[in-house]
Protein backbone atom coordinates (compact mmCIF):
# COMPACT_ATOMS: atom_id res chain seq x y z
CA UNK A 1 0.00 0.00 0.00
CA UNK A 2 1.22 3.72 0.15
CA UNK A 3 3.67 2.82 3.56
CA UNK A 4 5.01 0.50 1.12
CA UNK A 5 5.42 2.86 -1.79
CA UNK A 6 6.78 5.87 0.45
CA UNK A 7 9.50 3.28 2.32
CA UNK A 8 10.17 2.32 -1.86
CA UNK A 9 10.56 6.70 -2.45
CA UNK A 10 13.15 6.23 0.64
CA UNK A 11 15.27 3.68 -0.58
CA UNK A 12 15.69 5.69 -3.98
CA UNK A 13 16.20 9.10 -2.23
CA UNK A 14 18.87 7.39 0.70
CA UNK A 15 20.58 5.30 -2.89
CA UNK A 16 20.82 8.13 -4.26
CA UNK A 17 22.47 9.86 -1.86
CA UNK A 18 19.44 12.60 -1.43
CA UNK A 19 18.13 11.06 1.96
CA UNK A 20 20.29 10.12 5.03
CA UNK A 21 20.73 7.29 7.33
CA UNK A 22 19.05 9.46 10.43
CA UNK A 23 16.18 10.60 7.94
CA UNK A 24 15.79 6.49 6.99
CA UNK A 25 15.58 5.36 10.31
CA UNK A 26 13.15 8.58 11.61
CA UNK A 27 10.78 7.28 8.68
CA UNK A 28 10.70 3.37 9.44
CA UNK A 29 9.97 4.59 13.33
CA UNK A 30 7.10 6.85 11.47
CA UNK A 31 6.08 4.18 9.61
CA UNK A 32 5.74 1.12 12.29
CA UNK A 33 3.82 3.98 14.60
CA UNK A 34 1.56 4.31 11.52
CA UNK A 35 1.26 0.50 11.09
CA UNK A 36 0.37 0.24 15.04
CA UNK A 37 -2.58 2.48 13.85
CA UNK A 38 -3.85 0.39 11.43
CA UNK A 39 -2.62 -3.22 13.02
CA UNK A 40 -6.84 -3.36 14.55
CA UNK A 41 -8.11 -2.90 11.32
CA UNK A 42 -5.75 -5.28 9.40
CA UNK A 43 -6.12 -7.72 12.05
CA UNK A 44 -10.12 -7.44 11.74
CA UNK A 45 -10.02 -7.17 8.02
CA UNK A 46 -7.92 -11.00 7.89
CA UNK A 47 -10.22 -12.36 10.88
CA UNK A 48 -13.14 -11.72 9.13
CA UNK A 49 -11.52 -13.35 5.12
CA UNK A 50 -10.73 -16.52 7.53
CA UNK A 51 -14.37 -16.52 8.47
CA UNK A 52 -15.69 -16.03 5.09
CA UNK A 53 -13.38 -18.91 3.68
CA UNK A 54 -14.07 -21.20 7.47
CA UNK A 55 -10.45 -21.22 8.38
CA UNK A 56 -9.85 -20.91 11.90
CA UNK A 57 -9.89 -16.85 12.84
CA UNK A 58 -7.64 -16.98 15.81
CA UNK A 59 -4.84 -19.09 14.25
CA UNK A 60 -2.64 -15.89 12.14
CA UNK A 61 -1.82 -16.70 8.86
CA UNK A 62 1.11 -14.86 7.38
CA UNK A 63 3.10 -14.89 3.97
CA UNK A 64 5.80 -16.50 5.19
CA UNK A 65 8.53 -16.62 8.25
CA UNK A 66 11.46 -14.87 8.33
CA UNK A 67 14.24 -15.03 11.22
CA UNK A 68 16.53 -12.48 11.46
CA UNK A 69 19.95 -11.91 13.11
CA UNK A 70 23.04 -9.75 13.97
CA UNK A 71 26.06 -12.07 13.42
CA UNK A 72 28.08 -13.18 16.71
CA UNK A 73 30.88 -10.53 17.03
CA UNK A 74 28.72 -7.76 15.84
CA UNK A 75 25.98 -5.59 17.69
CA UNK A 76 25.00 -3.09 14.79
CA UNK A 77 21.23 -3.81 14.26
CA UNK A 78 19.60 -0.32 12.53
CA UNK A 79 19.61 -2.13 9.22
CA UNK A 80 18.10 -4.94 10.80
CA UNK A 81 15.13 -3.59 12.52
CA UNK A 82 14.18 -1.35 9.57
CA UNK A 83 14.08 -4.49 7.66
CA UNK A 84 11.69 -6.31 10.55
CA UNK A 85 9.21 -2.95 10.33
CA UNK A 86 9.15 -3.44 6.70
CA UNK A 87 8.27 -7.12 6.49
CA UNK A 88 5.93 -7.26 9.75
CA UNK A 89 4.07 -4.52 7.49
CA UNK A 90 3.52 -6.57 4.93
CA UNK A 91 2.39 -9.36 6.90
CA UNK A 92 5.44 -11.65 6.90
CA UNK A 93 6.47 -13.41 10.65
CA UNK A 94 9.68 -11.97 11.77
CA UNK A 95 11.89 -13.64 14.00
CA UNK A 96 14.52 -11.44 15.44
CA UNK A 97 17.10 -12.89 17.39
CA UNK A 98 18.88 -9.59 18.18
CA UNK A 99 22.39 -9.04 17.92
CA UNK A 100 25.89 -10.88 18.78
CA UNK A 101 24.07 -14.76 17.71
CA UNK A 102 26.04 -17.48 17.27
CA UNK A 103 26.03 -19.55 14.60
CA UNK A 104 24.36 -22.74 16.09
CA UNK A 105 21.90 -20.68 17.48
CA UNK A 106 20.51 -18.97 14.24
CA UNK A 107 20.35 -22.20 12.81
CA UNK A 108 19.02 -24.74 15.57
CA UNK A 109 16.11 -21.83 15.87
CA UNK A 110 15.82 -21.64 12.11
CA UNK A 111 14.73 -25.12 11.95
CA UNK A 112 12.99 -24.97 15.18
CA UNK A 113 10.68 -22.21 13.95
CA UNK A 114 10.08 -23.81 10.10
CA UNK A 115 11.15 -20.62 8.85
CA UNK A 116 11.35 -19.71 5.05
CA UNK A 117 14.30 -17.48 4.77
CA UNK A 118 17.37 -16.67 7.05
CA UNK A 119 18.08 -12.90 7.18
CA UNK A 120 22.36 -12.19 8.46
CA UNK A 121 22.84 -8.74 9.39
CA UNK A 122 26.73 -7.28 10.31
CA UNK A 123 28.06 -4.01 9.89
CA UNK A 124 32.00 -4.64 11.32
CA UNK A 125 34.64 -6.38 8.43
CA UNK A 126 34.49 -9.92 10.88
CA UNK A 127 30.86 -10.05 10.11
CA UNK A 128 31.91 -11.09 6.69
CA UNK A 129 34.00 -14.10 7.75
CA UNK A 130 31.09 -15.50 10.17
CA UNK A 131 28.54 -14.92 7.44
CA UNK A 132 30.61 -17.50 5.30
CA UNK A 133 30.36 -19.91 7.75
CA UNK A 134 27.39 -19.65 8.46
CA UNK A 135 26.81 -20.47 4.81
CA UNK A 136 29.40 -23.57 5.20
CA UNK A 137 27.53 -24.89 8.56
CA UNK A 138 24.16 -24.25 6.59
CA UNK A 139 25.42 -27.12 3.07
CA UNK A 140 26.70 -29.11 6.27
CA UNK A 141 24.10 -29.34 8.18
CA UNK A 142 21.65 -29.94 4.23
CA UNK A 143 19.77 -27.29 5.26
CA UNK A 144 17.42 -25.66 2.29
CA UNK A 145 16.52 -22.43 3.66
CA UNK A 146 17.37 -19.32 1.11
CA UNK A 147 19.95 -17.15 2.77
CA UNK A 148 19.67 -13.12 2.66
CA UNK A 149 23.08 -11.23 3.33
CA UNK A 150 23.23 -7.81 4.44
CA UNK A 151 24.49 -4.62 6.43
CA UNK A 152 26.98 -2.07 5.88
CA UNK A 153 30.12 -4.12 5.31
CA UNK A 154 28.49 -6.56 2.83
CA UNK A 155 28.45 -6.23 -1.00
CA UNK A 156 27.18 -8.21 -3.71
CA UNK A 157 30.58 -8.68 -5.15
CA UNK A 158 31.93 -9.99 -1.33
CA UNK A 159 28.50 -12.25 -1.29
CA UNK A 160 29.34 -13.55 -5.25
CA UNK A 161 32.78 -14.66 -4.06
CA UNK A 162 33.12 -15.99 -0.77
CA UNK A 163 29.43 -16.70 0.36
CA UNK A 164 27.41 -18.10 -1.89
CA UNK A 165 30.52 -20.58 -3.04
CA UNK A 166 29.57 -22.53 0.38
CA UNK A 167 25.85 -23.00 0.22
CA UNK A 168 23.82 -23.98 -3.51
CA UNK A 169 19.98 -23.41 -2.38
CA UNK A 170 19.63 -19.39 -2.67
CA UNK A 171 22.52 -16.99 -1.39
CA UNK A 172 20.85 -13.00 -1.97
CA UNK A 173 22.56 -9.69 -0.79
CA UNK A 174 20.23 -7.30 -0.06
CA UNK A 175 21.26 -3.23 -1.22
CA UNK A 176 18.98 -1.58 1.37
CA UNK A 177 15.97 -2.24 3.87
CA UNK A 178 13.42 -0.87 1.43
CA UNK A 179 14.82 -3.77 -1.18
CA UNK A 180 13.78 -6.42 1.24
CA UNK A 181 10.08 -6.73 1.05
CA UNK A 182 10.62 -7.71 -2.62
CA UNK A 183 13.56 -9.70 -1.93
CA UNK A 184 11.61 -12.02 0.33
CA UNK A 185 8.26 -12.07 -2.13
CA UNK A 186 10.66 -13.46 -5.51
CA UNK A 187 11.94 -15.88 -2.76
CA UNK A 188 8.30 -17.35 -1.64
CA UNK A 189 6.52 -16.90 -5.32
CA UNK A 190 5.96 -19.70 -7.37
CA UNK A 191 8.53 -18.53 -9.54
CA UNK A 192 11.14 -18.90 -6.82
CA UNK A 193 13.18 -21.63 -8.55
CA UNK A 194 13.79 -18.97 -11.84
CA UNK A 195 14.23 -16.31 -9.85
CA UNK A 196 17.13 -18.18 -7.53
CA UNK A 197 18.43 -19.29 -10.89
CA UNK A 198 18.81 -15.49 -12.40
CA UNK A 199 20.40 -14.87 -8.80
CA UNK A 200 23.22 -17.43 -9.41
CA UNK A 201 24.22 -16.51 -12.99
CA UNK A 202 24.64 -13.04 -11.83
CA UNK A 203 26.84 -13.98 -9.08
CA UNK A 204 28.57 -16.47 -11.18
CA UNK A 205 29.31 -13.39 -13.97
CA UNK A 206 30.35 -11.20 -10.75
CA UNK A 207 32.05 -13.64 -9.32
CA UNK A 208 34.34 -14.53 -12.90
CA UNK A 209 34.84 -11.06 -13.20
CA UNK A 210 36.47 -10.94 -9.85
CA UNK A 211 38.71 -13.45 -10.40
CA UNK A 212 39.85 -12.49 -13.73
CA UNK A 213 41.02 -8.74 -11.97
CA UNK A 214 43.76 -11.22 -9.87
CA UNK A 215 45.27 -12.89 -13.43
CA UNK A 216 47.98 -10.27 -13.52
CA UNK A 217 48.72 -9.90 -10.22
CA UNK A 218 51.91 -10.96 -9.36
CA UNK A 219 53.22 -11.89 -5.85
CA UNK A 220 56.33 -12.03 -4.47
CA UNK A 221 57.50 -14.80 -2.75
CA UNK A 222 58.05 -14.81 1.42
CA UNK A 223 62.01 -14.62 1.06
CA UNK A 224 62.04 -11.62 -1.45
CA UNK A 225 59.50 -10.19 0.57
CA UNK A 226 61.28 -11.07 4.11
CA UNK A 227 64.64 -9.74 2.19
CA UNK A 228 62.80 -6.28 1.79
CA UNK A 229 61.43 -6.16 5.21
CA UNK A 230 62.30 -2.53 6.64
CA UNK A 231 64.95 -1.41 8.52
CA UNK A 232 64.51 0.58 11.97
CA UNK A 233 67.05 1.59 14.53
CA UNK A 234 66.48 -0.12 17.52
CA UNK A 235 68.36 2.10 20.03
CA UNK A 236 65.40 4.61 19.73
CA UNK A 237 62.71 2.10 21.46
CA UNK A 238 60.12 3.87 24.00
CA UNK A 239 61.31 3.84 27.48
CA UNK A 240 60.09 1.63 29.99
CA UNK A 241 56.25 1.10 30.55
CA UNK A 242 55.47 2.57 33.95
CA UNK A 243 53.51 -1.00 34.64
CA UNK A 244 53.98 -4.11 33.28
CA UNK A 245 50.56 -6.97 33.29
CA UNK A 246 47.01 -5.69 33.93
CA UNK A 247 45.87 -2.54 35.56
CA UNK A 248 41.89 -2.84 36.10
CA UNK A 249 40.16 0.51 35.24
CA UNK A 250 36.41 0.01 36.88
CA UNK A 251 33.65 2.93 36.71
CA UNK A 252 35.38 5.52 34.71
CA UNK A 253 33.23 8.46 34.78
CA UNK A 254 31.02 8.86 31.77
CA UNK A 255 31.43 12.44 31.51
CA UNK A 256 34.88 12.49 31.66
CA UNK A 257 35.41 9.76 28.58
CA UNK A 258 32.58 11.83 26.59
CA UNK A 259 35.28 14.71 26.29
CA UNK A 260 37.45 12.26 24.53
CA UNK A 261 34.97 10.91 21.98
CA UNK A 262 36.03 10.87 18.17
CA UNK A 263 32.56 12.11 16.53
CA UNK A 264 33.63 11.38 12.72
CA UNK A 265 33.55 7.62 12.92
CA UNK A 266 30.27 7.85 14.52
CA UNK A 267 29.10 10.19 11.85
CA UNK A 268 30.20 7.39 9.43
CA UNK A 269 28.06 4.87 10.61
CA UNK A 270 25.47 6.86 10.17
CA UNK A 271 26.96 7.43 6.77
CA UNK A 272 27.17 11.06 6.87
CA UNK A 273 30.17 11.95 4.82
CA UNK A 274 31.14 15.29 4.11
CA UNK A 275 33.50 16.16 1.35
CA UNK A 276 37.23 17.29 1.67
CA UNK A 277 38.11 19.67 3.55
CA UNK A 278 34.78 19.37 4.91
CA UNK A 279 34.98 15.94 6.04
CA UNK A 280 35.68 15.32 9.54
CA UNK A 281 34.30 16.53 12.86
CA UNK A 282 33.91 19.18 13.50
CA UNK A 283 34.06 20.75 9.48
CA UNK A 284 31.74 18.23 8.70
CA UNK A 285 28.97 20.95 10.16
CA UNK A 286 30.12 23.09 7.01
CA UNK A 287 29.54 20.75 4.28
CA UNK A 288 26.92 21.81 1.65
CA UNK A 289 24.95 18.28 1.47
CA UNK A 290 25.62 16.73 4.85
CA UNK A 291 26.06 19.39 7.26
CA UNK A 292 22.77 20.24 8.62
CA UNK A 293 21.83 16.65 9.37
CA UNK A 294 25.02 15.60 10.73
CA UNK A 295 24.51 18.83 13.29
CA UNK A 296 20.91 17.64 13.89
CA UNK A 297 22.40 14.01 14.80
CA UNK A 298 24.83 15.56 16.98
CA UNK A 299 22.61 17.83 18.86
CA UNK A 300 20.29 14.31 19.61
CA UNK A 301 24.01 12.37 20.56
CA UNK A 302 24.44 14.71 22.72
CA UNK A 303 21.34 14.89 24.70
CA UNK A 304 21.32 11.47 25.16
CA UNK A 305 24.49 11.32 26.37
CA UNK A 306 23.28 13.84 29.07
CA UNK A 307 20.52 11.71 30.03
CA UNK A 308 23.12 8.41 30.58
CA UNK A 309 25.34 10.45 32.32
CA UNK A 310 21.95 12.07 34.67
CA UNK A 311 20.41 8.72 35.02
CA UNK A 312 23.56 6.82 35.52
CA UNK A 313 22.50 4.31 32.47
CA UNK A 314 25.95 2.83 31.86
CA UNK A 315 29.17 2.31 33.91
CA UNK A 316 32.45 2.33 32.39
CA UNK A 317 34.72 -0.37 33.24
CA UNK A 318 38.18 -1.55 31.37
CA UNK A 319 40.93 -3.62 31.38
CA UNK A 320 44.59 -2.88 29.64
CA UNK A 321 47.61 -5.05 29.78
CA UNK A 322 51.48 -4.68 29.12
CA UNK A 323 53.51 -7.43 28.51
CA UNK A 324 57.15 -8.10 27.71
CA UNK A 325 57.80 -8.58 23.90
CA UNK A 326 59.89 -9.49 21.27
CA UNK A 327 59.48 -10.39 17.07
CA UNK A 328 61.23 -13.54 16.21
CA UNK A 329 60.99 -13.35 12.29
CA UNK A 330 57.67 -12.24 11.33
CA UNK A 331 56.14 -13.61 14.41
CA UNK A 332 55.65 -11.73 17.61
CA UNK A 333 56.68 -13.88 21.42
CA UNK A 334 55.09 -12.39 24.67
CA UNK A 335 56.92 -12.92 27.44
CA UNK A 336 55.64 -13.95 31.32
CA UNK A 337 58.50 -11.99 32.76
CA UNK A 338 61.19 -9.19 32.09
CA UNK A 339 63.01 -12.47 31.91
CA UNK A 340 61.89 -12.94 28.53
CA UNK A 341 62.50 -16.77 28.87
CA UNK A 342 59.29 -18.32 28.80
CA UNK A 343 56.85 -17.55 26.13
CA UNK A 344 53.24 -16.72 27.72
CA UNK A 345 52.03 -16.47 23.96
CA UNK A 346 52.74 -15.95 20.38
CA UNK A 347 50.93 -13.74 18.04
CA UNK A 348 52.21 -14.82 14.20
CA UNK A 349 52.33 -12.18 11.35
CA UNK A 350 51.36 -11.95 7.91
CA UNK A 351 54.15 -10.31 6.02
CA UNK A 352 52.90 -8.02 2.67
CA UNK A 353 53.87 -10.19 -0.48
CA UNK A 354 51.39 -8.12 -3.38
CA UNK A 355 54.28 -7.08 -5.81
CA UNK A 356 53.52 -3.59 -6.36
CA UNK A 357 56.94 -2.13 -6.98
CA UNK A 358 57.37 -0.92 -3.19
CA UNK A 359 61.06 -0.89 -1.52
CA UNK A 360 59.61 -2.20 1.45
CA UNK A 361 56.70 -5.31 2.51
CA UNK A 362 55.96 -4.73 5.52
CA UNK A 363 54.69 -7.30 8.83
CA UNK A 364 53.40 -6.46 12.20
CA UNK A 365 55.83 -8.09 14.02
CA UNK A 366 58.14 -5.18 12.23
CA UNK A 367 56.88 -3.05 14.74
CA UNK A 368 58.28 -5.18 17.73
CA UNK A 369 62.27 -5.15 18.67
CA UNK A 370 63.86 -8.38 17.56
CA UNK A 371 64.47 -10.64 20.22
CA UNK A 372 68.19 -10.08 21.81
CA UNK A 373 68.62 -7.07 20.39
CA UNK A 374 66.25 -4.15 22.60
CA UNK A 375 63.99 -5.29 25.10
CA UNK A 376 60.23 -4.17 23.85
CA UNK A 377 56.45 -4.71 25.08
CA UNK A 378 52.98 -5.15 23.88
CA UNK A 379 49.69 -4.17 24.80
CA UNK A 380 45.77 -4.88 24.84
CA UNK A 381 43.34 -3.55 26.21
CA UNK A 382 39.06 -4.21 26.72
CA UNK A 383 36.71 -2.77 28.27
CA UNK A 384 32.53 -2.60 28.72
Amino acid sequence: GPLMQGMGIIGDLFGAGKMFLPQVIKSARVMKKAVAVLTPFMEEEKRAAALLSGEDPNQPKYNGVVLMATVKGDVHDIGKNIVGVVLGCNNYKVIDMGVMVPCEKILERALAEKVDIIGLSGLITPSLDEMVHVAEQMKIRGMTIPLMIGGATTSKRHTAVKVCTKFDNGVIHVLDASRSCTVVSSILSKEKRSYLEDIKDEYTEIREEYYATLIDKKWKTLAQAQSKKPTIDWSLVPPKPKFIGNLMIKEHPISEIIEYIDWTPFFQVYQLRGKYPNRDYPAIFKDARVGEEARKLFEEAKEMLEWVVKENILKASGVVGIWPANSVGDDIEVYTSEKRDEVACKFYGLRQQLDIAETTYWCQGDFIAPKGVAPDYIAAFANT
